[in-house]
């Protein structure tokens, strides 16, 4: 049976580079940190409750998402699995092509049925545990304190790289409708101004928050930053704050009694008329059907 997390609250953690290999870690809450991160399932199922929704990532699947957006393991069956974080930044800095670093923006994860993929690599990160180091984020070591030497840790970094980047053309190829590497790489500057803009979106969207607030964040003028936040994240600033507000009033419904009218104030909602047509829209059926079929 599906377990929901113990507490409804969001976690802030620490991003940090981490890999582990075999039973999911507990969790007792749902979190967010400043990573991409990389769930492999070779075997059995994980079942997540993902920025409000649930999602199932299941055997021989590749999960990859930016985890700023609140998560968090309500279920999982023996088997398995790999975790790869990656810090943000330092995929940032990598300067990856834009048709590769704009699927990390969504605010959905990019799943990939690649068995093979997913196994290799799995098998791979044992040693970049041992060579990188690092730790449980529930403070169980899964790692060397340190890494056994630069150059072993340099040469697991180049690996972990060349490693997103073959699940996310592996995700292109999957999905036709990807849009076309043009070759060229999105200015790192860039990126993070986008991913802040995101960051700012999701930590006020709860709030009467507009386009020129976002701008601001930034040092941008709101024509200007919409127009790069579109062309990266492949979404306008305005729809992302929907999906943002839409997520969390998912998330309300699911793991609390709140009313509806009050979530759709906690949520960000101007109005209860618009609460109703977004969510009902992402849901497939109405707030309060959603919340009593997921129960």
């Amino acid at each position: 049976m599906t377990q929901w997390p113990i507490s409804d609250a969001v976690e802030e953690m620490p991003p940090g580079l981490w890999i582990r290999r075999g039973a999911p870690p507990p969790m007792f809450s749902m979190h967010r940190h400043d990573d991409v991160e990389i769930n492999l399932v070779l075997e059995g199922q994980l079942h997540y409750l993902f920025g409000g929704e649930p999602l199932t990532i299941r055997a021989g699947e590749i999960a990859v998402f930016w985890a700023a957006q609140p998560h968090g393991l309500i279920d999982s069956r023996t088997g398995d699995m790999c975790w790869v974080h990656v810090p943000f930044s330092m995929v940032l800095s990598w300067g990856l092509p834009e048709a590769q670093t704009a699927p990390l923006l969504s605010a959905q994860p990019l799943i990939t049925h690649a068995p093979e993929l997913a196994a290799r690599i799995a098998h791979t990160a044992e040693r970049w545990g041992e060579e990188v180091g690092g730790s449980d984020p529930g403070g169980t070591a899964d790692a060397a304190d340190g890494p056994a030497d630069e150059d072993g840790a340099e040469i697991a970094l180049l690996e972990i790289q060349a490693a997103l980047r073959r699940i996310l053309r592996a995700s292109s190829r999957a999905r036709p409708e990807a849009p076309a590497d043009g070759g060229g790489s999105v200015p790192a500057a860039r990126l993070r101004q986008v991913s802040d803009m995101a960051q700012f979106a999701r930590d006020h969207h709860r709030s009467a928050l507009t386009i020129a607030d976002v701008a601001a964040a930034v040092h941008l003028t709101p024509s200007h930053a919409m127009t790069v936040f579109r062309r990266t994240a492949g979404v306008t600033l305005g729809e992302y704050v929907t999906m943002c507000r839409v997520a969390e009033a998912q998330r309300l419904l699911l793991t609390t009694s709140m009313r509806v009218t009050e979530i759709a104030e906690a949520a960000g909602f101007g109005s209860l008329s618009s609460f109703y047509q977004h969510v009902s829209a992402a849901c497939g059926m109405t707030p309060r059907e959603y919340r009593r079929q997921a129960r």
